[in-house]
């Protein structure tokens, strides 16, 4: 394992230095649902690439804001996104990436709003790190250019809630500057595949979290929101090619928890109209920081609390109990963008209930979402909610290897009443959940020439992988590496040279002619 990853790592170099290559044709769209696209491609389980590309500095005043990858005004920071760290990343177990982006400081002036050529590149490179490790979905997003703050900080970014409430024009202007954000956006991507996924807006509101349910000002919160999501939706749907039918998710209020999704959609003010696709191409978008004193509270503050008594325990069965009731049984699909709670603080803790406490709210979280065929995307931030170091997409050894193998232990296969796959082979996955961690154990294992029936010739060699059971494997039991451990796909490379063949246990260098 140790000397696979090795290769992998080493390739980070080459490939962050290749030029953008996004398609340049259209790549194929699978022309399904998105429940049956997390179905085929047995998608259970994410990440986030936290505080990095929606990382928010200021140059010089409090209104003077820029979008910089990995660093906050506050000093604190991660570092930059690399090949290195996805490849771990789909090492450590993940199916999808959710990359938050923000656009503060790339966006030109009106009436065109020009986002920077820049930006998008950067953006597509990250994007191309997770499909290159062999993530089998992206998500990219509109993030911290909604996000109301403390009132010395406002709102961030162009996005604001808080003065469109009232002010019928802001809000007409800030919808036209999200369409045609949108529109540059979805035209730069257009050309990918159905694997990467729009995710409108993140997180809008105007300083209350939208938590003020049941009231006229929040309901008139919700409705600008729909407007905004609609618009937004409609800007990447005119953009044609695979825009056309492209999944998006779609957020609902402020920290967009179940309740305030359900809310939403019993008001008919969360999925706007898709046209012909009808809901079939739209996600809902949930977060889960439920009870928030025991996820992000702040560390050191008075509200913070590490235990997690009932009955909130019982949570996490009936918020995602209620997201299957609402969205899923009625063909809707939903994942939950943001999950978790402050891994890396409590890891340094030297009180064994807390930890315990911990590891148990993670497990469950993980279950309950995957038994009602809900997505749970963890949040990791790099910091407080660490779960994987960034700099090679793994686990360290100790309470963070223990967290992620417990919930690689709770995405079981989903219950019969969850959609099923179409594709036999797409439920064979690892049953080691040690996969992934800093410390993985090296066990030399056995070439063999079996499982390539092309015509090629082969060359059996000394083990090129250790211990490969600790490798999660792809939706194929096959897979292709270059030998600097470039992952390839499972489709055998056409160009002459000599590559990495793996298929189960059996790994060995082949030669193409």
């Amino acid at each position: 394992m140790k000397t696979f990853l090795k290769a992998l790592f080493l390739a980070a170099a080459v490939v962050a230095s290749v030029a953008n290559a996004r398609p340049p044709s259209q790549e194929p769209m699978s022309g399904k649902t998105a429940l049956q696209f997390w179905a085929d491609n047995d998608i259970r389980l994410g990440w986030n690439l936290g505080n990095t590309l929606d990382a928010v500095d200021r140059k010089t005043n409090k209104n003077d804001w820029v979008a910089t990858e990995g660093l906050w005004e506050w000093g604190r920071g991660v570092p930059e996104a690399t090949q290195a760290l996805f490849n771990g990343v789909k090492a450590s177990g993940f199916d999808i990436v959710r990359i938050p982006v923000t656009w503060i400081g790339h966006i030109g002036a009106s009436p065109n709003y020009t986002v920077s050529e820049a930006r998008l590149q950067r953006v597509s490179q990250v994007v191309d790190y997770a499909k290159t490790a062999g993530i089998k979905a992206v998500i990219i997003n509109i993030h911290h250019d909604g996000n109301y703050t403390q009132p010395d900080k406002g709102t961030w970014g162009f996005v604001d809630l808080k003065g469109a409430e009232n002010d019928a024009s802001k809000k007409t202007a800030i919808q036209d500057e999200l369409g045609k954000v949108w529109t540059q956006i979805a035209n730069y991507f257009k050309n990918y595949g159905d694997y990467l996924i729009f995710e409108t807006l993140n997180e809008v509101h105007q300083g209350n979290w939208g938590t003020v349910a049941n009231t006229d000002a929040y309901r008139k919160q919700q409705d600008i929101l729909f407007d905004w999501n609609g618009a937004a939706l409609s800007a990447i749907r005119a953009t044609g090619g695979n825009n056309a039918t492209r999944f998006v998710a779609v957020p609902g209020l402020g920290s967009t928890e179940p309740e305030t999704v359900i809310n939403a959609h019993n008001r008919g003010k969360l999925l706007p109209s898709d046209g012909t696709n009808g809901t079939s191409k739209l996600i809902v978008s949930v977060h889960y920081y439920h009870p928030w004193q025991y996820t992000v509270a702040d560390v050191n503050g008075t509200d913070k609390t590490d235990e997690w008594k009932q009955p909130e325990r019982g949570h996490p069965a009936s918020a995602m109990g209620s997201l299957k009731s609402t969205f899923v049984d009625n063909g809707i699909a939903v994942y939950a963008g943001e999950w978790g709670a402050p891994t890396n603080v409590r890891s340094g803790s030297n009180d064994n209930n807390i930890k315990a406490t911990h590891r148990e709210y993670i497990k469950t979280v993980a279950a309950k979402a995957v038994e009602n065929c809900v997505v749970p995307i963890y949040w990791d931030d790099g910091g407080n909610f660490k779960l994987l170091e960034r700099s090679n997409g793994l686990a360290k050894t100790g309470f963070w290897s223990e967290v992620l193998s417990d919930i690689m232990a709770s995405i079981t296969p989903p219950p019969s009443s969850c959609p099923k796959s179409s594709s036999p082979s797409s439920s064979s996955r690892a049953s080691s959940s040690s996969s992934g961690t800093a410390s993985s154990s090296s066990g030399a294992v056995s070439s063999s020439s079996s499982g390539d029936s092309s015509s090629s010739s082969e060359e059996d060699t000394s083990p090129i992988l250790n211990n490969p059971a600790d490798v999660r494997p792809q939706v194929s039991s096959v897979y292709y590496y270059s030998l600097k451990g470039e992952p390839l796909g499972n489709v055998k490379p056409t160009k002459a040279g000599i590559y990495i063949f793996k298929q189960g246990s059996s790994i060995k260098k082949i030669a193409v002619r």
